[in-house]
């Protein structure tokens, strides 16, 4: 099949959804790509709604699709950039959006009249399926995957290992709930990454603001060498997607792919994609977190054999092209 992939081919989401384009091909599909981004960019100043972004972004598609005529359009998109209706006019193939962020989606916030011109509505959260059921809307569950090859066990050089190593790392922007979690880690096992935590403001835990590497974001090749570098890393849920708890993000499945232990907040999703004490670790509670931490730290060569076995899972299971995979299934 040849699909027509929408989205922001910007940052890191740019590197993952190439990552995603390469499972549709190595599952034996074609993937194009339509950069919403660039098609919305005018240098007409009196041309700045979101309604006339929306009907350039639109047009823009219309004629990608009489140029690549693909089977299909494939949506990931943060906000509602593209009118569907429109789309259905001149494409008759089946629409699919793919939800990233489950209950905390802002196409779910606005009404949902959209929904009826999408042919295939995935969600990466089993919260998010259940409270569209009880509206009556139809979607199917579909997990984030990974590049196996890209977040792989890396071979560091001497410096790199300098850089990167740490006992316990975490990566990602702090919020309340996260600063409150890692303050209960010893300061001097743990290593922050992402500039935010520099600002008192957001992390107000002087210990932690101190325990930051680099004062910039890390995105690219640098990621998967913090995760190889890292006897423990942690993932945390950012509010509101706490309560309840829901979704598996990207680092989910991009850890255990670099062979490293993982120390992750439990979601109902997760025992389906993994098995908790054997190919990661997952807590419930503040004080479960902290004493998962403590005690895993004294046990390397178990910290080394939850990598493995998480490596081997993903694998096996949870590739971008088995996803692909699925997708397809689900359009038959």
């Amino acid at each position: 099949m040849k699909f027509l992939l929408v989205g922001s081919f910007r940052g890191w989401m740019a590197v993952h959804l190439r990552q995603f384009s390469r499972g549709f091909e190595q599952a034996g599909h074609q993937i194009l790509e339509f950069d919403y981004k660039s098609a919305e960019k005018t240098w007409n100043p009196l041309a700045k709604s979101e309604g006339f972004k929306k009907r350039r972004i639109t047009a823009a598609l219309q004629r990608a699709v009489n140029v690549h005529k693909p089977d299909c359009i494939l949506f990931v998109l943060a906000h509602l950039k593209v009118d569907f209706s429109s789309v259905k006019d001149f494409f008759k193939g089946p629409l699919i959006a793919y939800d990233y962020d489950g209950p905390g989606w802002a196409p779910y916030q606005t009404d949902l009249s959209w929904i009826k011109d999408i042919d295939l509505l995935l969600t990466v959260s089993r919260v998010t399926q259940k409270a569209l059921s009880k509206k009556n809307i139809e979607s199917q569950y579909l997990p984030h995957g990974v590049d196996t090859e890209y977040y792989s066990p890396r071979e560091l050089s001497d410096g790199e290992k300098e850089l990167y190593s740490s006992r316990i790392s975490f990566v990602g922007r702090p919020t309340k709930r996260r600063v409150s979690l890692l303050g209960r880690l010893p300061a001097d096992q743990l290593t922050l990454w992402g500039r935010r935590w520099q600002k008192p403001e957001e992390c107000p835990d002087e210990k932690l603001r101190q325990t930051l590497r680099l004062n910039k974001d890390v995105i690219g090749e640098g990621v998967p060498r913090i995760y190889s570098a890292s006897d423990l890393m942690v993932n945390m849920l950012r509010e509101p997607l706490d309560k309840p708890p829901t979704i598996m993000s990207l680092q989910v499945f991009a850890v255990p792919s670099c062979g490293t232990c993982l120390l992750t907040e439990w979601v109902e999703e997760l025992e389906d994609a993994f098995e908790p004490g054997k190919e990661l670790l997952a807590f419930k509670s503040p004080d479960e977190f902290a004493e998962l931490a403590a005690r895993y730290s004294k046990e390397p060569d178990l910290f080394k054999e939850i990598g493995e076995n998480g490596r081997k899972r993903c694998l096996a299971e949870h590739s971008h092209q088995m996803r692909a995979i699925e997708l397809v299934k689900l359009l038959d």
